[in-house]
């Protein structure tokens, strides 16, 4: 077990169901190159029914490092705030369940926390595949990446949670993660890290949010996000979510109307947009119709979460 003053990080990964690839993504946890005395690995189970509370008991045993937390409150939020309070490192990383990282991934971490000592720092992720991608979907379609410079990022840009270390002690002070917001077991969501970054930069404007390109993470992309379906669902998910997060939502009538008009015209463009796309589309930018509707229909989406947001939000304010 490593002793705690020695800790600077604690690894959460919180998981739902899908013990196969969190075994995957625990493995590649327990392989890295920094001294397994220099950081723990939390799992939390969120309530899962699968055998992940035995496999993490078995890699246990190999690895003293590595500890099991059970949630029971449904949600990534949830869980990610169970990590860290069982946490003892100065920071804490989270990564998602269907993950793997290099085994130098925690030696470059480390080495930003010496250097630079960012309240919030992380990197970003690049795809693989467990099944054959269709031929019109794109790496860059799964890809998260703010270029190849290290750099503080400015107010317009946020980290991933996919691959993410907080400071435990701003985590504490702030509360955690904003329940209201990101994945509830199988239902999508979105915004639990972004709405922590922006409460850091109102609340705490001399922290500093950096990036670190050496520091990636593979992300795996499973065959129903290549869905053409699916990633329509996403788009209008990310567009409800986003203006939870990062606008207030408004019950004045006349911000209403707006946003109908706003989702109206948005409606239109997605009936235009998909008969231009068969029509009329560059093909050689586009080459397939679903990179063209991936690309620029789906957009629109956005816009109709979004203004379902704010409907929903006046409705239960009895507006």
């Amino acid at each position: 077990m490593p002793q705690v003053e020695s800790l600077l990080t604690s690894v959460v990964l919180c998981t739902y169901n899908r013990c196969d690839l969190m075994a995957a993504a625990l493995r590649s946890l327990c392989e890295q190159t920094l001294a397994p005395t220099s950081y723990e690995v939390i799992v939390v189970d969120n309530n899962s029914t699968d055998g992940t509370r035995q496999h993490v008991a078995d890699i246990g045993r190999q690895h003293p490092h590595v500890r099991y937390c059970f949630e029971a409150q449904q949600g990534l939020s949830h869980s990610r705030n169970t990590g860290f309070q069982a946490a003892r490192g100065l920071y804490v990383a989270y990564i998602d369940d269907d993950c793997t990282v290099p085994q130098e991934w925690l030696d470059i971490a480390h080495q930003v926390i010496v250097r630079v000592a960012p309240a919030i720092f992380g990197g970003p992720y690049r795809p693989f595949y467990h099944s054959l991608k269709p031929r019109w979907y794109l790496d860059r379609y799964g890809t998260y990446d703010d270029g190849s410079i290290s750099c503080v990022l400015d107010e317009d840009h946020y980290l991933s949670g996919t691959n993410i270390f907080i400071r435990r002690s701003l985590l504490e002070q702030l509360g955690g993660f904003n329940t209201a917001v990101g994945m509830t077991g199988t239902r999508l969501g979105y915004g639990e890290e972004t709405s922590l970054q922006r409460r850091v930069r109102q609340e705490r404007p001399n922290e500093m949010i950096y990036y670190e390109p050496r520091l990636t993470v593979s992300h795996l992309v499973r065959p129903e996000k290549m869905r053409l379906l699916w990633c329509a669902k996403q788009m209008f998910v990310s567009g409800r979510d986003w203006q939870r997060v990062v606008y207030d939502t408004t019950t004045e009538r006349i911000h209403a109307i707006l946003s109908c008009l706003r989702a109206v015209r948005a409606l239109l463009e997605l009936v235009k947009g998909f008969l231009l796309g068969y029509l009329r589309r560059d093909r050689i930018r586009y080459p397939y119709i679903e990179n063209y509707l991936y690309e620029v229909v789906f957009v629109h989406l956005q816009t109709l979460g979004s203004t379902y947001e704010q409907v929903t939000h006046r409705a239960k304010q009895g507006g």
